[in-house]
């Protein structure tokens, strides 16, 4: 077996079992590397279509000529820097858990093994963008997530989104992570999931906490 991505995300054990198993695979950075320009594209992509100014338009409207020109250029590159901080956050974060739980586990090894999730993470953001230009969908309304069947019954805007974020992408990285810490610890089952969920839970939070505070209003006053 070598180390790949689509073997990764085709049959995590065997992965997670190889990568903790062997000194080859820490061939890495063109992945990390890989992942980076991954984000950049997608959220530049994103910002390109519009994604995420349906709260600015209104604003953008009062500039003119050059002025809005620049307004536009300042959000293109606010979201490049978002998706610069996104693949960070949620590959080195994890890293350093891994890394820090695990005796035996070199950090280069905890890389390797928290790039999994990110992929998915960026396919999720990526059928985010598909959703946006193909049905002009928000994130928080994918048939891929809660958020649907929330705005059914939910009128808080907060929850609308904390259950937005919870989605089928969210499930295939919650197995992934809980896979990697019962592979490097000795934690019974339980205690490894319900650790995972707690600090799942905690960015799930954090992203309806993001969407929901007005940035906008600040950034024009």
């Amino acid at each position: 077996m070598r180390y790949g991505l689509r073997e990764g995300l085709k049959d995590p054990g065997r992965m997670i079992d190889f990568v903790l198993g062997s000194d080859a695979v820490l061939h890495i950075k063109r992945y990390i590397t890989a992942v980076f320009i991954a984000g950049l594209l997608i959220f530049g992509f994103g910002a390109v279509i519009g994604m995420g100014t349906q709260e600015w338009a209104g604003n953008f409207v009062l500039f003119y000529g050059l002025e809005y020109d620049l307004q536009r250029f300042y959000f293109f590159l606010g979201k490049l820097v978002q998706g610069l901080l996104y693949v960070s956050i949620v590959l080195f974060l994890p890293a350093v858990f891994y890394w820090l739980m695990g005796k035996e586990v070199r950090f280069k090894q905890a890389l390797a093994l928290s790039l999994f999730p990110v992929i998915i993470l960026l396919l999720e953001q990526l059928s985010y963008i598909v959703l946006m230009a193909w049905q002009g969908i928000d994130w928080y309304s994918s048939p891929f997530s809660w958020g649907v069947i929330g705005q059914l019954f939910i009128d808080q805007a907060w929850l609308v989104y904390f259950l937005g974020a919870i989605s089928l992408f969210k499930f295939w990285v919650v197995y992934w992570q809980f896979m990697i810490l019962r592979s490097i610890t000795t934690l019974k089952w339980w205690a490894a999931f319900l650790i995972i969920l707690g600090l799942n839970i905690l960015f799930w939070t954090a992203t309806a906490a993001l969407e929901w505070l007005p940035f906008y209003q600040y950034l024009f006053l």
